[in-house]
Order: C-alpha cells, then sequence, then structure tokens
C-alpha cells in the first residue's frame, strides 16, 4: 500500500505537473504585470511630481514678478510723492522767504520813518526849547525894562 500513494504522487505529478507549470508561468507573468505597472505607476508619480514641482516653481516666479513690479511701482510713486513734497516744501519755503523779506523791508522802512520823526521831534523840541528860552528873555528883559520904568 505504500507502493500506491508513491504511485498515485508520481500519476498526479504526471497528470498535473503541466497544469502546475502552467499555473507557476501565469504566476510568474502576473508579478512581471504587476512589477511593470508598479514600475509604470511609479513613473506616473514621479512625472507628475516634477510636473507639479515645475508648475509651482513657474507660478512662484510669476508672483515674485508679480510682487516685484509691484513694489517696484510703490518705489516709483513714494519717489514721486517725496518728489511733490519736497517740490511743495520749496515752495513753501521761498513764499516763506519772501514774506520775510517783505515783512524784514517794511520794518526797516518803519524803524526807518520813526527815526526821521524822533529826530523831527527833536528838531521841534529845540526850536520849542529855544523859542521857550527866548521868550524867557524878552520877558526877562521886558521885566527888568518895566521895573527900571516903574522904579524912576
Amino acid at each position: 500500500m505504500s507502493q500506491a500513494p508513491e504511485g498515485l504522487d508520481t500519476v498526479r505529478q504526471i497528470l498535473f505537473g503541466a497544469d502546475v507549470a502552467r499555473l507557476e508561468q501565469t504566476i510568474s507573468a502576473d508579478r512581471e504585470a504587476a512589477q511593470r505597472r508598479d514600475s509604470e505607476m511609479e513613473q506616473k508619480v514621479e512625472r507628475a511630481h516634477a510636473e507639479l514641482e515645475q508648475r509651482v516653481a513657474r507660478r512662484l516666479d510669476e508672483l515674485s514678478q508679480k510682487v516685484t513690479a509691484q513694489l517696484e511701482d510703490l518705489s516709483r510713486r513714494q519717489q514721486a510723492h517725496a518728489d511733490r513734497v519736497t517740490q511743495l516744501l520749496d515752495q513753501v519755503m521761498a513764499e516763506l522767504s519772501r514774506r520775510t523779506d517783505t515783512l524784514t523791508s517794511e520794518t526797516r522802512a518803519a524803524l526807518e520813518e520813526l527815526r526821521a520823526r524822533t529826530a523831527e521831534m527833536e528838531r521841534r523840541k529845540l526850536n520849542v526849547a529855544e523859542f521857550g528860552a527866548s521868550l524867557a528873555a524878552l520877558g526877562q528883559k521886558f521885566a527888568a525894562s518895566s521895573g527900571e520904568a516903574s522904579a524912576g
């Protein structure tokens, strides 16, 4: 009986050996196909990843260019504003300088007029003092002559 199972194994091997070999070939082919699909999928993922990196890099470049352009525009506008403020300040300073010069000239003219009036008043004061002194001298002479005439 022990030979029967061995013979049965041999018969099975002969009968099913071709099927097993075909199954092993199919399994091997399926494994190879699966590896190819895995490899293709990995390549697709890598290509997609590289493409995504390129798109992100392009988008970052675009954004960088936009930001740079906006910063340059802002800088130009700030410079134009600073130039305008400087121009206005120059105009204000020129106007203030002109007004200061005008006020200084007017003040000098007014001071000269006051000096002239003061000098004129001093002359009049001296004239009045001289006239008063002359009147006093005349009064003394008149008083002295009247005193002599009433005494004599």
